[in-house]
């Protein structure tokens, strides 16, 4: 008869794919749940966040428009330092100008740290194929052969004295698989061949096989999808807060970035003001040289050379300063054609921006709330937590197991070891149904697991209140060190101001005066290298303050979580050379487009 050649093989097509459609089906759904629950947590816990935002002070919600202190900086204006900020300042240098967007561009490449923080999500991914493994088909095959040698102390073993001696040969192999119900199944064909010296023994040799089904279902704990796939959602969950811990470390990488470019932009500025600082002082000693024999004093002579002496010590701290923000940046981006030769010199080509930017703290907060990775974590975290309590309170549950068992045998003389499988087909099946109950009284270990996942829990929650105050708080210092610094930025803009004209008209008076033999110039060399002085503190206080607006503008989008958008940066899987998965950031598709 045909069924005679099926084998225990013919479960394992069945059995495998009803198991992968049953945990994908559940997969799925449980998905669905997840997202449903993190919609009804973020709209029950966000309601009572909206409201903090609400709090906000009506001063807050609309921060003064900076130009109400003063004179605001003209649009147009250019400092005469920047053009000269964006050449090249050092003999022997070779310039290589550089845009903001291209160090982003050449770090989201080949920074170090970068590729350090985009691994970590992928490292946390494989949790979720090593969570699925524990319900991968396995197939096995157990055998061994023995001979036994014993001596015979009745009749009945042999039926004659002596020893008894019996040569096995065992055989089985099979499919066993873990559903996400809970239940082990295990299919297996068993092959036994026995050849001893008993009389009793009919037939001798004989081979005996057996085809069995064991099935053992949990019925209370560990029973059910929810609680067996709890731990691929958990793999997922800690998936995803890497996904957002990456996007956080690299937006504060690139926050970083931005604060050296504009250093390096600061720095240069600072040179070239002390440069002219140096040769206006330097000049005024060779006016003085001119005159010594005339009306000027040596001590004033001395004075003004000591000046000289004083600014060239600035001029050299000032250079050196330079070298320190451009190895900065080299540290930060990595990338190997900036860092193989001494000699490059990075030029910055992009000018401070004096344009005001005007800030809503409310819509400022209120995405933040929406975008910022850590507050997106905490509610992962959250979710993870309440599977962990749920996982916790399953297991509080007695273990009750169903057994179910069913099998056919058959029996044969032997030759080969398989002789009795034919044989198998013609018998009905036996069956076992049966039940284990196993309960500790006390249940210590459970009711304390159980405990821990609900102050875990409870733990979560108020690590979510505090990350979103954290947040909420660096919005708003954001917000006001932006508006801040634009006010102080026209503030010094006012002082620098004045401070030209006052050193305008004292360049006059002395001039005047110098150049007339009736009229000593002594009286106005002090005032005019202190003059010379203030400008030249005013003219690094402005350039520092416009640095500190434009990284203030940066800041205030990484505050609010919009930073990666802000430079139309998406995140996206590839693979390197080795064919590992690689993540990574890269312009958006209509970014691109528009670039090409």
């Amino acid at each position: 008869m045909s069924h005679t050649k099926q084998t225990g093989a013919c479960f394992l097509v069945p059995l495998t794919a009803a198991g992968c459609l049953l945990l994908a089906s559940c997969e799925a759904s449980f998905e669905d749940e997840d997202r449903a629950f993190s919609r009804a947590t973020q709209q029950r816990l966000s309601g009572e966040f909206q409201k903090q935002v609400a709090l906000l002070s009506e001063a807050e919600k609309h921060l003064p428009a900076a130009g109400t202190d003063g004179e605001k900086v003209p649009g147009g204006f250019s400092p005469w330092w920047n053009e000269q900020a964006a050449a090249k300042l050092f003999e022997g240098s070779e310039a290589s100008s550089q845009a903001l967007d291209d160090l982003f561009a050449r770090a989201l490449k080949h920074s170090s740290q970068i590729k350090v923080f985009s691994d970590v999500p992928l490292i946390r991914e494989t949790g979720i194929r090593e969570a699925r493994g524990e319900f991968d088909t396995h197939l096995f095959t157990e055998g061994h052969y023995s001979f036994g040698n014993e001596p015979v102390g009745t009749l009945l073993d042999t039926g004659r004295t002596g020893r008894y001696r019996k040569w096995e040969t065992y055989l089985e192999a099979g499919v066993k698989k873990k559903l996400v119900t809970g239940a082990d199944v295990k299919v297996s064909q068993e092959f036994l061949r026995i050849n001893d010296n008993s009389l009793f023994r009919d037939p001798n040799p004989q081979a005996y096989a057996k085809l069995g089904l064991v099935i053992i279902q949990p019925l209370l704990r560990r029973a059910g999808v929810k609680y067996n796939r709890s731990w691929i959602r958990i793999a997922k969950l800690d998936s995803e807060i890497a996904r957002n811990e990456f996007v956080r470390q690299t937006e504060s990488h690139l926050l970083a970035i931005v604060r050296a470019y504009w250093n390096l932009h600061l720095t240069r500025s600072v040179c070239i003001q002390k440069r002219k600082l140096l040769a206006d002082t330097a000049a005024v000693v060779a006016r003085l040289e001119k005159r010594k024999d005339l009306d000027a004093i040596e001590g004033e002579l001395m004075q003004a050379r000591a000046a000289v002496a004083r600014r060239r010590a600035d001029l050299v701290r000032a250079e050196m300063g330079i070298k320190n923000a451009e190895d900065r940046i080299r540290a930060l981006v990595n990338d190997p054609e900036l860092l193989k030769s001494t000699k490059v010199e990075l030029v910055p080509n992009h000018a401070p921006a004096f344009a005001e930017l005007q800030v809503n703290m409310k819509d400022a907060a209120a995405t933040a709330l929406e975008n910022r990775p850590e507050i997106a974590q905490a509610f992962l975290q959250l979710k993870a937590a309440a599977i962990r309590r749920n996982v916790a309170k399953n297991e509080l549950l007695p273990q009750l197991d169903l057994i179910l068992e069913t099998a056919i045998a058959g029996l044969d003389r032997a030759g080969r070891l398989t002789d009795g499988y034919d044989e198998q087909w013609d018998a009905h099946p036996g069956f076992l149904v049966g039940f284990k109950f196993d309960f500790p009284a006390e249940n210590n270990a459970a009711e304390a697991r159980y405990l821990r996942r609900r102050l875990e829990m409870r733990q979560q929650l108020a690590q979510l209140q505090t990350t979103v105050d954290t947040v909420l708080l660096e919005v708003k210092i954001s917000a006001r060190e932006l508006a801040t610094s634009y006010r102080e930025m026209n503030s010094r803009y006012e002082s620098l101001q004045a401070a030209q004209e006052d050193l305008r008209i004292l360049n006059k008076r002395w001039a005047s005066h110098a150049g007339a033999a009736n009229k000593p110039a002594i009286g106005y060399l002090q005032l005019l290298l202190e003059a010379q002085q203030r400008q030249a503190e005013a003219e690094e206080d402005f350039a520092r303050a416009s640095t500190l607006y434009n990284v203030a503008m940066v800041n205030l989008q990484r505050a609010q979580g919009t930073l990666l958008q802000y430079k139309d940066l998406q995140v996206t899987e590839d693979e390197d050379e080795r064919g590992l998965p690689l993540l990574k950031l890269s312009k958006t598709e209509a970014e691109a487009k528009a670039t090409n």
